[in-house]
């Protein structure tokens, strides 16, 4: 599956799925650094993963979500689940993402778990076999998310129309594997209009209101 380019602002979700130190032996002895495993998505169908590394937290988190940002995928997706079920492999690791049915959730481990849904995907049945490594583990499941595929895709590969695939016939509308469009987030300028009216209210610095004598709106002020 090709990759995506999404603007980095619409990468909403960020998870940190592991961060643990390392150290390498050199001539002058051990250099100790950090390494991360980061996953970020736009909870649209969109996802990547990327690892960093650097002497310090913040900048491996930092180079880790750069890398996953420049890795990105579009997660074929057929309401909240997934269209067919897989099996995704990476090293040792086996994961299995099989469809469910809506309000079941996401029933998956910690490292499965934050690539699915900073993907969008809500309701979902996964199944770790093998290693319990977490980078083995959530490269699987981006592995099985490449391997999905859309009904239409394999209709006009076959050259059949999509009418004639076995398939549940709930899954013959083609209006269900539209890809999906990066979510924009418009909220921010509404914040930022309802803080500016608090502000100007007479006596309000955005703390609170405050009394004519200078207090809190507690009473007036005692005598001395």
């Amino acid at each position: 599956m090709a990759r995506v380019q999404v603007d980095s602002e619409q990468l909403r979700v960020e998870k940190v799925v592991q961060l643990k130190p390392v150290s390498k032996t050199v001539k002058g002895g051990r250099k100790r650094r950090f390494s991360s495993l980061i996953v970020v998505g736009d909870s649209n169908g969109h996802v990547g993963v990327g690892m960093g590394k650097s002497a310090s937290v913040p900048d491996a988190i930092r180079k880790g979500s750069q890398s996953a940002a420049k890795h990105l995928i579009e997660v074929p997706m057929v309401g909240s689940t997934v269209p067919h079920m897989v099996i995704g492999r990476n090293g040792s690791a086996r994961v299995m993402l099989k469809p469910a049915s809506p309000g079941t959730g996401v029933i998956a481990g910690p490292a499965a778990r934050a690539v699915l849904e900073a993907a969008g995907i809500t309701d979902i049945l996964t199944k770790a076999m093998g290693s319990d490594n977490a980078i083995n583990n959530v490269y699987a499941v981006l592995d099985g998310l490449r391997q999905m595929q859309r009904a239409t895709d394999v209709a006009k590969r076959r050259g059949v129309p999509l009418e004639q695939l076995a398939i549940p016939a709930k899954l013959k509308d083609a209006s269900l594997y539209e890809p999906r469009q990066p979510l924009v987030i418009e909220y921010q300028d509404n914040v930022d209009e309802k803080y500016n009216r608090q502000s100007q209210r007479p006596g309000s610095n955005g703390r609170g209101p405050r009394s004519a004598q200078g207090g809190r709106g507690r009473g007036p002020a005692r005598q001395r």
